[in-house]
């Protein structure tokens, strides 16, 4: 397999910089890549180098994440944040529309920036959405379990411990452990997905430059109706590749399968397609479906509802 040359760039924000990371041409129509939760640009390589070269591809790093600058220390910081990396992006690279492909997460993300600026993005292609939905509604008939998990527990534990969370090191091989157990991946995936994230200390030691503040589950309290408005408000064409094995905590799991039944009922171009995997299927075996992402890529969804 051909590995694609890269090209870096800054995006200056008010808070810092936000690193990108893109392939191919810039005059070619462009695909905007958001990786998902404790992750970076580099995740979409593996899937990149499968994709045609008809498109210009950028994937970038979530303030907090990979090469980008965090948000002001101290304050939880919630997925909606994410979405003013992502405007700032697009002003950036001066884009009327574009594509936009996703990881777990990143699906929220694009979605609520859908909702504020419609009509931007022509067509989603969302890898595993299901676990971060899963995770959106569970408070739904309980605002105080939601509020103690995510404020109190926060402020409590995590915001006390955050220097020993920014200071912790590994080496290098440790922190390819640390991947292979906790992602299921091979030491060459976890090279590729580390490649963006170690930040040398000195003496062969490495800090991971994931963010802590960054809750994994939603800090802006959502009901299933206000999401079912968000998302399907204004929706471009959707195609959703779903890992057949399912991480997701048990408690939650019907909520993420509920919510894409109804996404599908109302949104007109909505596909899934199962693949065989785990939730890091762009990483491990992208070669399972970047077949479907191009059947997608090629086809016209302007007049009326269409099949992949």
């Amino acid at each position: 397999m051909m590995v694609k040359e890269s090209k870096e760039w800054l995006v200056k924000a008010p808070w810092g910089n936000i690193a990108c990371v893109s392939w191919g041409d810039p005059q070619k129509p462009p695909m905007l890549m958001v990786h998902g939760y404790m992750d970076s640009a580099a995740t979409f390589i593996p899937i990149v180098n499968l994709l045609p070269d008809d498109y210009f591809y950028l994937a970038f790093d979530l303030p907090g994440h990979g090469k980008s600058d965090p948000f002001p220390g101290g304050i939880l910081v919630s997925q909606t944040h994410q979405v003013e990396a992502v405007r700032r992006v697009v002003d950036y690279f001066e884009w009327d529309t574009f594509l936009y492909m996703t990881h777990s997460v990143g699906f929220i993300i694009g979605v609520i920036y859908n909702c504020v600026w419609p009509f931007k993005i022509s067509k989603m292609i969302n890898i595993d959405p299901g676990p971060p939905l899963s995770t959106y509604c569970f408070h739904e008939n309980n605002p105080m379990l939601w509020y103690q998990y995510q404020y109190e527990h926060f402020y409590e534990t995590t915001y006390s411990r955050l220097e020993i969370y920014r200071n912790k090191t590994y080496t290098y091989d440790q922190a390819i452990e640390l991947l292979v157990k906790s992602r299921k991946l091979t030491k060459e995936q976890s090279a590729v997905v580390l490649s963006r994230t170690l930040i040398p200390q000195g003496d062969g030691m490495y800090r991971l430059s994931w963010e802590p503040t960054m809750k994994k589950l939603p800090s802006v309290y959502v009901t299933e109706d206000m999401l079912i408005s968000i998302v399907t408000t204004n929706a471009p064409p959707m195609l959703n590749i779903v890992a057949s094995i399912d991480d997701t905590i048990k408690p939650f799991k019907k909520i993420g399968a509920r919510l894409i039944e109804r996404f599908k009922k109302s949104i007109p171009n909505f596909f899934l397609y199962n693949v065989i995997g785990h939730h890091d299927i762009h990483i491990t075996n992208p070669d399972t479906f970047v077949d479907k992402i191009i059947d997608f890529l090629n086809t016209d969804f302007k007049n009326n509802k269409a099949k992949l």
